[in-house]
């Protein structure tokens, strides 16, 4: 009789349980920080989040943009969070990368926004876009994924 029938699985039977526990924190990340307003007149929508390239080299920027649509044209800001998902370890962001809109976006009701992120480290990145406005009420989220590889 084999004496490896006690020893307690290997890596490869704890991968699964590894990648829905990953699935699980990705679907849920923005749950905790943003909460969107719930849709109705004033309320900001934004849409059609794209980044270019969407596989990126170590230390190159990525434009990250995306449209608005605000019917009381009093946009302030953008709220973006860059997570990181690297070996197999989610990271939550926790302090986004804020965009003052007020000089450039306040007074359209429809518009885009566009700005550049850069990493220094390669793996898969999520960029998720949030908006406010003046009455603190804040839009829906999008979230897009970039790769990130060596130079």
């Amino acid at each position: 009789m084999s004496k490896n029938h006690n020893r307690p699985a290997g890596r490869g039977a704890r991968m699964p349980v590894l990648v829905g526990i990953a699935a699980i924190a990705l679907s849920a990340c923005a749950a905790w920080r943003i909460e969107s307003t719930p849709a109705g007149p004033g309320v900001p929508i934004i849409s059609n989040l794209r980044v270019e390239p969407a596989k990126a080299r170590v230390g190159e920027s990525v434009k990250v943009t995306f449209d608005f649509e605000d019917t009381d044209a009093d946009l302030i800001e953008a709220r973006i969070f860059r997570s990181e998902f690297r070996e197999w370890v989610y990271s939550p962001a926790f302090a986004p990368k804020v965009l003052n809109l007020r000089a450039e976006k306040q007074g359209l009701a429809i518009g885009q926004v566009e700005t550049s992120l850069k990493w220094e480290s390669e793996g898969i990145r999520i960029v998720e876009v949030f908006v406010v406005d003046e009455k603190n009420h804040t839009s829906n989220g999008l979230r897009v994924r970039v790769a990130i590889i060596r130079r």
